[in-house]
């Protein structure tokens, strides 16, 4: 009996480490990206643009959309957003503050390049998605770990049955006002222009199919009779 005890909790152990070591790390690439400006302004442009120019009086609010479709079926448990480097930045500062954030509103109107002050708003506000400090001169390749309010929509956005497309709204929390110039990502033209211009590095876990789950509670259940048994004869013995 101690064998046949022995053997099935050797295999519910098993099934339950197989479904613990499913961990994957996962890279997705931006599929679209571009800015918006607080008059509700869009170029249609690929490369990134925020914070404020002193040669427009405008402020800018970026985006970043990725399809998460892939990881249907799996939960994501951290996320990490890594922009490109090689572009440029434009500021009187010596450092400048990104800020992300959650992206609430229509993905089909952000992503159709017409001008909307509302589109403007909601990617610079709302919840945060992590922050980051960013030198003045050159950009080079840098990396923000996505907070948890990230990560539950990254998850709501892979197993959604409608829209597996998720955005990452920017916002220069450092800009001091219009026709400042603290301005990052600021190079123009077709030739600078970044796509993809980011890249998610997501860490998952599958989530065990019904079949391992019914294996497992079916094994502890085996070994929890078994030991009832026993306990029982030793008693009566």
């Amino acid at each position: 009996m101690n064998r046949t005890i022995y053997a099935l909790g050797l295999a519910a152990a098993g099934l339950l480490a197989a479904s613990a070591s499913s961990a994957n790390a996962a890279t997705i690439q931006s599929f679209d990206s571009g800015w918006y400006t607080n008059s509700g302004f869009t170029a249609g442009v690929a490369n990134i643009n925020v914070g404020s120019s002193n040669l427009s009086g405008a402020i800018y609010n970026n985006y970043l959309a990725f399809n998460i479709a892939s990881l249907a079926g799996q939960t994501i448990t951290s996320a990490t957003l890594t922009f490109y480097g090689g572009n440029g930045v434009n500021t009187s500062s010596t450092s400048e503050t990104l800020g992300l954030f959650d992206y609430t509103g229509s993905i089909n109107a952000l992503l159709s390049d017409q001008s909307s002050v509302g589109v403007f708003t909601d990617l610079g506000n709302g919840a945060s998605y992590g922050t980051a400090e960013i030198a003045a001169g050159a950009i080079q390749q840098f990396s923000v770990t996505l907070t948890q309010a990230a990560i539950a929509n990254l998850n709501a956005a892979a197993n959604s049955q409608s829209d597996t497309r998720f955005v990452i709204g920017g916002s220069l929390q450092s800009v001091s006002g219009p026709w400042a110039n603290e301005q990052l990502f600021a190079i123009f033209g077709p030739q600078t222009a970044l796509s993809p211009a980011a890249y998610l590095t997501l860490e998952t876990t599958a989530v065990p199919e019904p079949a391992s789950w019914a294996l497992m509670i079916a094994g502890f259940a085996l070994v929890g009779s078994a030991l009832r048994r026993t306990k029982s004869r030793v008693r009566f013995a």
